[in-house]
């Protein structure tokens, strides 16, 4: 078994892309984050879910997460606007973390040791031809449990 057989499909987005639609697609895809690119498909970086999620939420809720239970549903609509108007870039750190990248034929040993080593929700699969990415899939901690279980 080699990384390109545990990766599974995703949809890599730009930086400028809406973050209602990388929402969109973080729930189509069922994916634990989302996989950044450059316009020529090389990996930039990876936002995890919760990142997403957490860049929505309205300010007093970040500061003071008690007041979520004062406030009740009265800002959800507040979490919709701000999806809708932030853009993928606005929500990345000044530093984004390097996605952590394996080859097709990496060992689930190896990427499970890169995952641990990175502390990376997930393990891009890359395959570079001609100095061209081909963003293969993604590799989870739950995929390499199941692969060990």
């Amino acid at each position: 078994m080699r990384a390109r057989d545990l990766a599974w499909p995703c949809t890599p987005v730009h930086p400028d892309v809406r973050l209602e639609d990388a929402t969109k697609l973080l729930v189509r895809e069922r994916a634990p984050a989302l996989v950044v690119v450059s316009e020529d498909g090389h990996p930039l970086t990876v936002v995890p879910a919760a990142q997403v999620l957490t860049a929505a939420l309205p300010e007093l809720v970040r500061r003071d997460p008690l007041s979520a239970t004062v406030v009740g549903e009265s800002l959800d609509e507040v979490v919709r606007s701000r999806a809708a108007a932030l853009r993928i870039v606005d929500v990345l750190p000044r530093r984004p973390a390097t996605p952590a990248v394996v080859s097709p034929d990496a060992s689930p040993l190896y990427v499970a040791s890169l995952m641990e080593r990175t502390g990376s929700p997930v393990v891009l699969v890359v395959d570079y031809d001609d100095d061209h990415p081909h963003l293969l899939g993604i590799v989870d901690a739950a995929t390499l449990l199941q692969y060990y279980l």
